[in-house]
């Protein structure tokens, strides 16, 4: 069962081919299309402005992002205090609210007419409304990132925390150094590559954004490929931009696969070798209990709250029952097939066969490209396509492929169908190659295997997977915009519509209903994790 096979290698080559195909069509047409006085105007005018906010805009996430999750993994890895088993996993929960929902809420809540500013200009503390910063332009967007980005950061510097052996600590100690020493010079630096990795998801997540940018008026590089597409109506041009988004993001993902490899490197193995962690009591527990629930506040509660108060008092939106139709449909459809591509690159990976674990590797590219680079390319491949069909039909074909819901589940996969193959991979790692062998012997097939032993074991991570391209699928806006079908809107393009016409009282029930659509997944999936954590 180890040895190379030619079937687990051709689903890690079609996962391959599923991630590589909208990114290679983006880089063709850049490449053949002439160029347009468009571009040249954009170069003239506000392409600097893009990349400006672009960076504004991640590295203002990546910062904030990390201090607040290294802040918040070490407390819950190395102290005990009240109310840590709830914060190890609630801590995760801001990653099911999209930042655009979050950026609705919080300039909402931050602008000059929001219930921020009102009490106190109203009570005659105008100065304080003065130096009260509202949620809004790259710095904003930034902030904004950074509340519901930093379980990236939270979860990898909490294993990385729980996973330091405590001779090293007691050897520093021993040498006369004091806690601070200790922290400083021997446990950050240690965790230093893991953080690295999460912060690296983090830009690659801020780098891809369309709908916070947009609504809180800080255009990065998403928001002109959009533009170019929409507004010019150049795919051509979309697609050049798209390369200079896709270098960015490239950049973030290969800093992510260089840290995590490092992060590997000197881990301890086993359960003996874990850190104590100190017991706190009194002030100092409640102050930990405080610390730890302010993430969760900015990233979940203040925003959502203030969209609660909108969607209770503001006149209802229309629509959000067949926009969620379509959301789940999509997303379903999605996951599923996602965790089908993600257990065969799983397979082709343990096939021991060298193209079935580079395409496999090859296929974890798809995630970081962003959605819009995904969806531009997509409609190129399907565009053409299209034009091949009609040729051979000899006429224009019946359907408009790139206007199809299978166009838009293609840009989903090629993004997303990465995020399913880690979970499944690891799910597969538990088979070990002695149960293969000993039913084997006992004359079980190669299909019965599969059914009767890796099946129960891996059932639960292809599920964890399914989930979370679930989860990925029902927050994604800029493809969704771009290569959505006629007359079939999402929960994602519909709040954001709403938000674009300055009604956000009617954007905010669905925006609503996206994050408790999410919120039972991320829950279970955030629970799965903690369970995966020494304690």
């Amino acid at each position: 069962m180890t040895g190379a096979r030619p079937g687990p290698a051709l689903f890690g080559g079609l996962a391959a081919l599923v991630a590589a195909g909208p990114i290679l069509a983006v880089a063709w047409l850049a490449l053949t299309a002439p160029w347009s006085d468009y571009l040249v105007h954009l170069a003239t005018t506000r392409l600097a402005g893009y990349v400006g906010n672009t960076l504004i805009v991640t590295v203002t996430a990546m910062a904030l992002a990390g201090m607040i999750g290294v802040t918040a993994g070490w407390m819950v890895a190395r102290l005990e205090f009240t109310g840590r088993r709830f914060f190890e996993w609630a801590l995760a929960l801001p990653l099911a609210v999209p930042a655009y929902v979050a950026a609705y809420g919080w300039l909402d809540l931050t602008q000059a007419s929001g219930p921020m500013q009102t009490p106190l200009r109203e009570a005659g503390l105008v100065w304080l409304t003065d130096i009260m910063p509202v949620v809004r332009g790259p710095l904003g967007a930034g902030f904004v990132f950074a509340v519901v980005l930093y379980p990236y950061v939270y979860l990898i510097a909490r294993q990385a925390f729980a996973d330091q052996p405590p001779a090293l600590q007691q050897a520093a100690q021993t040498l006369g150094a004091t806690r601070w020493q200790v922290l400083h010079r021997v446990t950050l630096p240690l965790v230093r590559p893991a953080v690295m990795a999460g912060l690296a998801l983090v830009a690659m997540e801020s780098i891809a954004d369309f709908g916070a940018v947009a609504h809180l008026g800080a255009p990065t590089l998403t928001v002109g490929v959009v533009r170019a597409w929409a507004g010019a109506g150049s795919v051509a041009d979309a697609a050049r931009l798209a390369v200079l988004l896709a270098f960015f993001a490239y950049l973030a993902f290969a800093l992510e696969r260089q840290n995590r490899s490092r992060a590997r490197f000197g881990q301890a193995t086993g359960r003996a070798a874990r850190a104590v962690r100190h017991t706190l009591t009194h002030w100092p527990s409640a102050l930990a209990f405080m610390v730890c629930a302010l993430p969760i506040a900015f990233g979940l509660l203040m925003p959502l709250g203030r969209l609660l108060y909108l969607a209770l008092t503001e006149p209802v939106a229309r629509g959000v029952f067949a926009a969620l139709g379509n959301s789940l449909g999509l997303a379903a459809i999605t996951a599923a097939i996602a965790a089908a591509l993600g257990l065969g690159a799983a397979y082709a990976i343990r096939s021991g066969s060298a193209f079935g674990r580079l395409s496999a590797r090859l296929a974890s590219l798809g995630y970081a490209a962003p959605g819009a680079v995904a969806a531009v390319g997509a409609l190129v491949l399907f565009a053409g396509l299209q034009q091949a069909l009609d040729t051979v039909w000899g006429g224009q074909f019946p359907i408009l492929l790139s206007a199809s819901a299978g166009a838009l589940i293609f840009a989903y996969l090629s993004r997303f169908a990465a995020v399913a193959i880690a979970p499944s991979e690891s799910a597969l790692m538990r088979v070990g190659p002695s149960l293969d062998d000993a039913a084997e012997t006992l004359g079980a097939g190669r299909r019965r295997i599969m059914r009767e032993v890796h099946w129960p074991l891996i059932f639960g991570g292809i599920g964890i997977a399914a989930l979370m391209v679930f989860v990925e699928v029902m927050k994604e806006l800029p493809a969704t915009m771009i290569l959505r079908p006629f007359n079939t809107d999402t929960l994602a393009v519909v709040a954001y519509n709403y938000a674009a016409d300055e009604r956000l009282g009617q954007a905010a029930l669905p925006s609503l209903v996206i994050v408790l659509a999410c919120i039972p997944a991320m829950i279970l999936a955030a629970r799965t994790l903690t369970w995966d954590t020494p304690r």
